[in-house]
């Protein structure tokens, strides 16, 4: 495990001649973040940025740190940015506008309703579902977090399979996310059909979408043997269809989901490592849906062939039962909400939505170049060279999925 920190440092004079990029910081940002340190009592202050570069994290936004150093006490404000790409909306497959007003709407509005019935439940600090701070002033153009790189936080090694450690801690805190839906919809019915139900994947799955899942699937097909490339490239129709029917899904257990449930999107704080802590972040893709995406996106983004062999049925069943247990909190039966019997139907029906997922993600999330700059690149044109690594992992699931009868 490492931290990625590709960046780049400016210096910033004082918070009057701030420069960011080579030019002057963005009017708005710069608004927002005197507002936070005048809230914070300071009154003459320093800025300095750091500007990330992402590594394989972030496609949709431009990331960056900002100190905010008291000129009289010295004292120390880290914040952490998301700034929206330029010409965001120029892009077919999503409305990146849409997902930073989902992320908004999640850190400054049901963060705190989370928060709340978790207290109201008096779940042991420990146990609870916990949330990065995001500061209230911050907008759709840029959301302004605590920076927990400064706390000891890290992500992990994109290239590195996680550990059982990482996925255990993971997977418990996705069944808690899940369960707050039910209860939310439970607790909170009229705020869960006016606000959580509306919410759908904001991925356009059309005819580009589909275009570019099988540019993904022909990067692959003549690197497998003669048996797997015929078996995949006659499936690759269905498969497609399947996603559909799965993203859109109205008709099975449903529920609040993050939609981007990756090692990249998950914070974390070892000790001689071992994980003491965890924050799941970026709800830019935040929907109502089956938690299963979920899961399955997570495991087969993250793990190889032979983790998902000594742990995958272990994960499943460590989910299911992490749910009921948060679930008698509120004094609620899992039974009644997602039984057992519906979960293991679909958890088997459903396996290959790792698939579809494992032929395009993996060539993103292990490419060796940077990806290219999706502000200027519609969906269709862009490519991720693929890697020795990523194309081993990809032929691993499809092995898999050929042994398990899928295809």
């Amino acid at each position: 495990m490492h931290v990625e920190e590709k960046c780049e440092c400016r210096s910033v004079k004082t918070n009057d001649d701030c420069k960011e990029n080579g030019g002057k910081m963005d009017p708005e940002l710069k608004s927002i973040i005197d507002k936070i340190a005048k809230k914070e009592g300071f009154t003459t202050y320093n800025l300095s940025v750091k500007n990330i570069i992402p590594d394989g994290n972030n496609y949709l936004g431009l990331l960056s740190e900002v100190t905010v150093q008291n000129t009289l006490t010295n004292k120390e404000l880290d914040l952490f940015v998301k700034s929206i790409i330029a010409n965001a909306d120029q892009l077919k497959v999503i409305s990146v506008s849409e997902v930073y007003g989902i992320e908004i709407f999640f850190y400054l509005e049901l963060s705190k309703i989370l928060e709340e019935l978790q207290a109201d439940a008096q779940i042991p600090i420990e146990e609870r579902y916990t949330i990065v701070k995001c500061y209230k002033e911050s907008t759709t153009e840029h959301i302004v977090m605590e920076n927990m790189i400064k706390k000891g936080f890290y992500t992990w090694n994109r290239f590195d399979v996680i550990s059982i450690d990482f996925a255990e801690t993971a997977i418990k805190l996705l069944a808690k996310f899940h369960a707050l839906g039910y209860v939310l919809q439970e607790k909170r019915p009229n705020y869960f059909e006016d606000k959580i139900m509306p919410l759908r994947m904001p991925f356009k799955i059309d005819e580009d979408f589909r275009k570019f899942f099988v540019n993904s699937a022909n990067n692959v097909l003549d690197y497998l043997e003669a048996g797997a490339k015929s078996k995949l490239k006659h499936s690759l129709t269905a498969l497609f269809d399947k996603f559909q029917k799965y993203t859109y899904d109205r008709e099975s257990t449903l529920t609040m989901c993050h939609g981007d449930y990756r090692p990249n999107n998950i914070l974390i704080k070892t000790l001689e490592g071992k994980i003491t802590d965890m924050f799941p972040v970026d709800y830019q893709l935040l929907c109502h849906g089956s938690p299963l995406n979920d899961i399955l996106y997570f495991i087969f983004g993250a793990t190889d062939r032979e983790f998902r062999r000594k742990h995958l049925d272990y994960l499943k069943n460590l989910y299911y039962d992490t749910l009921n247990l948060f679930l008698k909190y509120f004094d609620m039966d899992v039974q009644k909400y997602y039984p057992n019997e519906e979960y293991e139907r679909l958890f088997k029906e459903r396996l290959d939505y790792g698939l579809f997922h494992s032929i395009w993600y993996l060539q993103a999330n292990l490419a060796q170049k940077e990806v290219a700059d999706l502000s200027n690149t519609q969906l269709t044109d862009v490519t991720f060279g693929i890697s020795e690594l990523a194309l081993g992992r990809i032929k691993e699931v499809v092995d898999e999925f050929i042994e398990w009868g899928y295809l």
